[in-house]
């Protein structure tokens, strides 16, 4: 009988890849999305964690045009408020722009609650925190 070879690989760290074009669009109403600022922000809080192996780019990037997203709608909001004209009927009826954002904010919730559990499940152990377990620190 013949045993099977098992290969392992090291993770090696790298760097994040820079932001995606995209993420800085200028918007039809001149705003630019903020995506560029969450994106490099939650880059940096990954690298401390020691998990920036574990979160895909792509992830992050969804993670940072969503929050863009739900931050430009709520300027929406802002400006135009909670009550919508209908376009036939003229009554009034409640902004797209609120269940729009409702959407984007679930979506925000689900990918960083995503990223959360990756994180949780693949962050190194410190020596710090070994002691405590063992010792009762």
């Amino acid at each position: 009988m013949r045993k099977k070879q098992t290969q392992t690989t090291e993770l090696q760290a790298v760097e994040m890849p820079s932001v995606k074009e995209y993420l800085t669009a200028v918007q039809r109403d001149g705003t630019e999305l903020c995506a560029k600022d969450v994106y490099r922000r939650t880059v940096q809080w990954i690298k401390e964690q020691h998990c920036e192996n574990v979160i895909s780019e792509q992830m992050i990037e969804e993670y940072s045009m969503a929050v863009a997203r739900w931050v430009h709608l709520e300027q929406m909001i802002s400006k135009y408020g909670y009550i919508a004209k209908h376009p036939t009927t003229g009554a009034a009826i409640p902004s797209p722009y609120v269940a729009m954002a409702q959407g984007y904010l679930k979506q925000i919730s689900a990918i960083r609650a995503e990223i959360n559990q990756l994180i949780k499940y693949n962050r190194p152990v410190t020596s710090d925190f070994m002691r405590e377990v063992v010792y009762g620190g």
